[in-house]
């Protein structure tokens, strides 16, 4: 009898125990509501470096977007907007003859004007998810060759720049090609770590694209090649860079065609020391280059770059430096071969064409201010450049001269003619060539010089023109508008001029004074009714 006693008890007491949980048990078949993963266990589940990359690309993203269609197009935009409404064939046509870089942002343009259209907003918005990639790219770059708190601090910098916003902002190859850029020192960093056939592949191909972006892409992509085919002795780089070298070859005769087209020679007007100068100024203020406030850039530049050397030496993390210094001989290569080509004749040395050094510049600042024994430093330092960028962008908002010119104001002072008019622009066809997207009835392509009737002049100049005094007979101020620095006079004729257009921009000198040497005449004909 106690056998059995004792075995009852026993099987009382691990029916209490076990009451509680039967209790737990769901009155209803299936998983209960702790077995169901729910939104907010997802979002937990993510790494929170995911979700700080994700908030300061946002943001940027919302700087990019948010005033993408409040400028006009300026002339080499208006370039853009032309070709990419073209045929297929007219554009690779007006690429071939009135371009400067290759053809692949304009293939690229092309398709995207089919979905958005090639108004300022639709056009420029390729450039505007180029450059808000550019942010985790650059995150991810400085991740790769230094470390997540520089991943941080990079793309900071890359979100609120204002020179970064400005060409995200733009319908032109160059932010599409500092995304490419980036994405090869991506993967050249990490083929430098770790050699595998999918790092090298992924590096040739976001290199060739850079290639076939801008011609400016080698100066990133050679010293890459070059410290791969030393560090690895890859067999696999070894048919990478080959690769990448047919790519090259086969751009050479665009290259050599374009970069000898008579509309870079704007580029020598200024001396090859003053663009120099701008450089630094821009890659940090954007266009505030061009304030006479802004000087010393160079002097800046050494600054910024001995104070982040200083931050580097310090640190005793060896990965830390030699990352930095990865960084510091791609950006220093950008920046530098291009001088030895216009050593030799082929200066084509402007800010924009060296956008290529920008993340690699940005990774250097990222490590520097978070190299861990001068985070006193290191802080503060980070604080200011984005406090200067933030405060540079806020500035160029607000202040017209620093921005594209207004042509959509000018069209709207110009109105609509009551036949056909000559439309002089004493700035040239910087002007005078985009109004033929805001403005129906005027060509794109540059006027003959047969003769034509117009019974309205109207003159594009400067502010600082008065009327003359007396005015020529048959001539009649009928409107006068300052628009952002550009003076629009409109005046009527009569009789009416039946003139080529350079003897009307001759005859037209005598409207204004002081008279301007030359201008750039197009004519407006009145647009069939419909």
């Amino acid at each position: 009898m106690v056998a059995p006693s004792r075995a009852w008890r026993c099987s009382v007491a691990v029916a209490r125990l076990a009451a509680p949980d039967r209790l737990l048990i769901p009155a209803r078949a299936g998983p209960g509501p702790a077995d169901r993963p729910t939104s907010v266990s997802r979002r937990v589940a993510l790494p929170s470096e995911v979700w700080v990359v994700a908030a300061i690309t946002a943001a940027g993203a919302a700087l990019r977007f948010a005033t993408i269609g409040s400028q006009s197009y300026w002339f080499d935009e208006a370039t853009t907007a032309h070709a990419v409404g073209l045929s297929f064939g007219g554009l690779l046509h007006a690429v071939r003859t009135t371009e400067s870089t290759p053809p692949l942002y304009y293939v690229l343009a092309w398709i995207w004007a089919k979905a958005f259209g090639t108004g300022e907003a639709g056009l420029r918005s390729l450039s505007a998810v180029a450059g808000t990639a550019v942010i985790p790219i650059t995150y991810l770059c400085a991740r790769e060759l230094v470390s997540r708190a520089a991943g941080y601090v990079a793309a900071a910098l890359a979100a609120v720049s204002p020179f970064m916003i400005w060409y995200s902002q733009e319908a032109r190859a160059y932010m599409l090609f500092a995304a490419l850029c980036g994405l090869s020192l991506l993967f050249f960093a990490r083929a430098r770590r770790e050699p595998s056939t999918a790092n090298i592949t992924w590096w040739a191909i976001w290199s060739a694209l850079a290639l076939l972006t801008h011609f400016f892409g080698g100066f990133l992509v050679a010293p890459e090649a070059l410290w791969l085919l030393v560090a690895l002795r890859s067999r696999r780089v070894v048919i990478a860079i080959a690769v990448l070298a047919v790519v090259q070859v086969a751009v050479i005769p665009v290259a050599v065609n374009d970069l000898s087209h008579p509309l870079l020679g704007w580029i020598k007007q200024f001396s090859l020391h003053t663009r120099i100068e701008q450089v630094p100024i821009a890659f940090g203020l954007s266009t505030l280059y061009q304030s006479s406030l802004v000087i010393n850039g160079l002097l800046a530049a050494a600054l910024l770059a001995a104070v982040c050397a200083a931050l580097l030496l310090i640190e005793r993390e060896s990965n830390h430096r030699r990352g930095a210094a990865a960084a510091s001989v791609m950006a220093g290569t950008v920046l530098i071969a291009p001088l030895i080509f216009a050593a030799a004749g082929r200066d084509y040395y402007i800010a924009r064409n060296l956008i290529a050094a920008w993340v690699p510049l940005a990774v250097v600042i990222g490590a520097a201010c978070t190299s861990r024994r001068t985070l006193p430093v290191g802080i503060p330092l980070a604080a200011i450049v984005l406090g200067g960028f933030l405060y540079a962008g806020i500035y160029i908002n607000g202040q017209p001269q620093y921005q594209r010119q207004n042509l959509r104001g000018i069209a709207k002072a110009l109105g609509t003619g009551s036949g056909e008019r000559a439309i002089v622009a004493y700035q040239g066809e910087v002007v005078a060539q985009p109004l033929a997207l805001y403005l129906r009835g005027l060509p794109w392509n540059p006027p003959t010089e047969a003769p034509v009737k117009v019974s309205e002049v109207d003159v594009i100049g400067s502010p600082l023109q008065m009327l003359a005094r007396p005015m020529p007979g048959g001539t009649k101020l009928i409107a006068k508008k300052n628009v952002d620095g550009n003076l629009v006079e409109r005046f009527a004729l009569d009789p009416s001029w039946y003139l080529s257009p350079t003897v009307i921009g001759e005859r037209a000198r005598a409207l204004v004074t002081p008279t301007q040497p030359s201008a750039y005449v197009v004519v407006q004909r009145q647009p069939a009714p419909g």
